[in-house]
């Protein structure tokens, strides 16, 4: 039956362990929400996820647009608050803004404002016009590449992450001398379009040269914030995600952080990533999340409740500033376990440092005693991508 209390809920698009970090979050405040995926992940098992609709197709097309707009009178769901995870899914609710925001509330700007975030040729422009360091950063056609000059190695990344990052796993691809650069640009080319093909310097430095701005913000003003280091990630190379985050103070980074998320007329949960280059001692701007970021329930630990902050405000409750706790850290042991052993492998650490890093006080990406089903369906649906991911590579073998 339609819900027809005053409480708006919660819309989660998506169910992976960045969106449980939303449910439990909202949920355990008494605020119902409901998860929409098409492919069921830890968040979908919740204690707190009230309602579950199973969409079978791309979250990203006309058909989830009626979708949206069908279930939003079938259940009740009038003015409950709109959350995308995921950053295909934040562009499209970005894009359909007019559609949608007569019956929901959205956390999600115009597209004319997230367009700066999820293109990261216009982040990179806008970083260089607001004074903000970025890596050495091309944009050449094939032809460009047999004469340009350029130190290797270098990386192959997209300027729009989705379509790579699916394909292959990674955010970026190395390429050591220029007949490998040749060969990576016509691969990626059967991926991306050529024009989105970035090529960028190679930043020296592991995990413990990535830093991560996190706040909250209102038409590009920073209202509260905190600082983190991405100690590891995984793959240990270009990985899709950080597995391992530490609170701890950067000011440094914040200046030219607040002044891209001004430029850019930011609203919300923001994250902008930096990674810090020793030979001309620069934080440069690698990405910019305008989203519950991979480590966001770090930020809870240090008083930092982002998406409940959100919202309250989008709800009419305007925010008060938080001064952050800093010395906890996160860790998705699902991918810090795998992390911890590249690591060892390539000497960056020994297996006594890595077990001495877990202590102290942790946040788990999934784990909760309080709310247990989510570790397991987090394993099973790890265990299913695996093996899809196996039998793709077995019919293109």
């Amino acid at each position: 039956m339609p819900r027809r209390d005053s409480t708006p809920g919660a819309v989660i698009l998506g169910s992976d362990f960045k969106a449980l970090g939303v449910i439990r979050s909202l949920g355990r405040r008494g605020i119902p929400c409901v998860v929409i995926d098409n492919q069921p992940r830890s968040a979908w098992y919740s204690r707190y996820t009230t309602r579950r609709l199973h969409w079978r197709h791309g979250m990203s097309d006309e058909r989830f647009l009626h979708f949206l707009l069908n279930i939003c009178k079938q259940y009740g769901l009038e003015q409950w608050v709109l959350f995308p995870l995921q950053d295909e899914v934040v562009e499209f609710v970005a894009r359909h803004t007019a559609e949608l925001s007569p019956l929901y509330q959205l956390a999600t700007q115009d597209w004319n404002i997230v367009q700066w975030v999820c293109d990261k040729r216009l982040t990179y422009r806008l970083a260089q016009e607001s004074g903000v360091a970025i890596p050495g950063t091309w944009y050449p056609s094939e032809d460009d590449l047999r004469s340009m000059e350029m130190t290797f190695p270098v990386i192959l990344k997209p300027a729009v992450s989705i379509r790579f990052q699916q394909a292959t796993r990674l955010k970026a691809l190395p390429v050591q001398n220029r007949e490998e650069l040749l060969e990576q640009y016509r691969y990626v080319s059967t991926i991306i379009a050529p024009d989105e093909i970035m090529i960028q310097e190679l930043l020296p430095g592991t995990g413990e040269t990535q830093y991560s701005f996190a706040a909250y913000c209102k038409d590009g003003q920073t209202l509260m914030a905190m600082t983190a280091r991405r100690t590891r990630q995984y793959p240990i190379d270009f990985g899709l995600g950080s597995s391992f985050v530490e609170a701890i103070e950067i000011p440094v980074i914040r200046e030219p952080a607040e002044r891209l998320i001004a430029a850019m007329k930011l609203t919300g949960m923001v994250e902008v990533e930096f990674k810090y280059d020793a030979r001309d001692n620069q934080y440069k701007v690698l990405d910019v999340n305008l989203r519950p970021w991979g480590w966001h329930t770090l930020s809870i630990a240090c008083g930092l409740d982002f998406s409940y902050i959100q919202y309250k405000d989008i709800t009419g409750y305007a925010p008060l500033p938080v001064t952050p706790r800093y010395g906890h850290h996160w860790v998705r042991m699902l991918t810090d376990v795998p992390a911890g052993i590249q690591e060892i492998r390539a000497g960056i650490t020994t297996p006594k440092k890595y077990l001495q890093s877990l202590s102290g006080r942790t946040v788990f990406s999934v784990l909760d005693w309080r709310d247990p089903l989510p570790a397991i369906g987090d394993m099973y649906s790890a265990i299913a991508r695996t093996l899809h991911g196996l039998q793709r590579k077995g019919r293109h073998s």
